[in-house]
């Protein structure tokens, strides 16, 4: 579990150096992070509150300060296992995948509303957490919390000229990796297990995780071999 504490910008460069070390210059500069940042805020005017729209381990683990939580639904976009991550829940033999909001659809998920006061330290610590490498593109969305209010929040979609994202991966190869995969934030099955529980949890049915579950279970039970990645430059991912 990610804590507020180790998300300092200090914590990030350190990753973003030993990335870009590694081979990975697509990383981003604390600097890139911070223009990015601003631009999103363009969309925000100061004094007022903000949403965040949460889908993945968000919704299990915001890390967050927050005023209010409510369960919600984002029409056009979906839930998606559509980017490799080679360092954080998987490795670049065997890199795991990672959830983005893909276009078409609709996805529920939890947004949280940041008072006035927590708008801009709470973002800037979001934007340490997710804009790691560039394949996040933050978005302003409508939302409609299940008590009936319409807002706008902000969320993470992906940028599909990215060199992480993999969305036309078949449902049985996405299983596979998050089957297998493991890294220094431990292993992607994980990952799916946490966001599938806190789905149901909020009386979420989302069809495609529930698919993956019975895929990956059924994949480790089976004792089926671990793939391996092929030779096509897919190894690459976020922290």
């Amino acid at each position: 579990m990610l804590k507020r504490e180790e998300l300092t910008s200090e914590n990030i460069d350190q990753i973003v150096a030993d990335a870009r070390k590694a081979g990975y210059d697509f990383f981003l500069t604390s600097e890139e992070r911070e223009a990015s940042l601003k631009v999103a805020l363009q969309r925000y005017q100061p004094g007022e509150e903000a949403w965040v729209f949460a889908y993945g381990s968000l919704m299990w683990n915001p890390a967050i300060e927050y005023a209010e939580a409510q369960p919600c639904k984002v029409d056009g976009w979906r839930r998606s296992f559509c980017f490799w991550t080679p360092l954080g829940r998987g490795t670049p033999e065997l890199p795991g995948l990672m959830l983005a909001l893909e276009r078409g659809g609709g996805c529920e998920g939890i947004a949280y509303r940041l008072a006035p006061s927590q708008v801009r330290s709470e973002l800037a610590i979001l934007w340490n957490r997710e804009m790691l490498s560039g394949v996040y593109q933050a978005q302003w969305v409508p939302t409609r919390l299940r008590d009936g209010r319409t807002v706008t929040a902000v969320t993470f979609v992906v940028d599909t000229g990215h060199c992480q994202y993999c969305g036309d991966l078949p449902i049985e190869r996405a299983a596979h990796y998050i089957a297998f995969a493991e890294g220094r934030r431990g292993a992607c099955r994980d990952y799916l297990a946490n966001t599938a529980a806190h789905a149901r949890a909020l009386h979420i049915h989302d069809p495609y995780i529930e698919e993956l579950v019975e895929r990956v279970t059924a994949l480790r039970d089976g004792g089926y071999d671990i793939p391996t990645v092929e030779a096509s430059g897919d190894a690459v991912g976020e922290a």
